[in-house]
């Protein structure tokens, strides 16, 4: 794994997803006074996202420098490839948690080459927009995944955006970051998520007993379920190595 030295961010930068990640890199970004551009599936999502100064909404005259793909997992990789074919000269991204997947599909699309994955390690277990935070990602590893063809000045692109929102930019393999992901983020979700739902039958002279531990073990337990359901069936074979 290698840290890189920041390289000069373009605009417009163009956010594909408005909630808690993708709203926060724009809210990240806008304080740097980068031109954020925001487009969500769910128009009502982007507009919250304007109204709280994180962009402005797409326009079909936008030619953005950076695409940050940041929609459902199952959705990444088609709206990356969508992408690529839609802006020819755009760089693009996502922030998928699981990238060997992405990378494999994404490998077979014109425009590979301008394509570098990424994956801020940074969350939290509420969603959506409103959940944003410019601080989201300060101090946290932001994981950047180039393909084998991906061109220097992607790479860079991406670098830089971990850097202007705060994130430490670590390289790392694709398959690589997915076995250690597996071990320090997708198994723990499910344990907590089991240790969790072991508390539903609890009497509640039992819960009476519990502490900050259990409480900080179960936190992560409220997370989105369809997001996590997704996540690891993704990574099913690191998952299950790891348990």
């Amino acid at each position: 794994m290698t840290a890189l030295s920041p390289q000069a961010l373009d605009g417009p930068v163009l956010v594909i997803g408005c909630g808690l990640i993708g709203t926060s890199v724009a809210l990240a970004l806008r304080q740097h006074d980068v031109d954020v551009v925001l487009h969500d599936a769910l128009p009502g999502h982007a507009e919250v996202a304007v109204s709280m100064g994180a962009g402005r909404l797409l326009t079909d005259d936008v030619q953005p420098f950076l695409v940050v793909v940041a929609v459902p997992p199952s959705a990444s990789a088609t709206v990356v490839a969508e992408s690529l074919l839609r802006w020819p000269d755009a760089l693009v991204t996502d922030v998928t948690s699981v990238k060997s997947a992405i990378q494999s599909t994404v490998d077979e699309q014109p425009g590979a080459d301008r394509f570098a994955g990424g994956h801020p390690m940074a969350g939290s277990e509420r969603s959506g927009p409103m959940a944003a935070s410019a601080q989201l990602f300060e101090g946290r590893p932001w994981v950047v995944t180039p393909g084998a063809t991906t061109r220097p000045t992607a790479l860079d692109a991406v670098v830089d955006l971990a850097l202007h929102v705060g994130g430490v930019p670590i390289v790392m393999d694709p398959a690589a970051h997915d076995r250690a992901v597996a071990l320090v983020s997708h198994v723990p979700q499910v344990m907590s998520t089991l240790t969790a739902a072991r508390l539903n039958d609890a009497a509640g002279n039992d819960l009476a007993l519990s502490g900050p531990g259990l409480r900080d073990t179960t936190r992560i337990a409220g997370s989105d379920s369809a997001m996590w359901l997704d996540i690891l069936g993704t990574n099913a074979r690191d998952v299950k190595a790891v348990l």
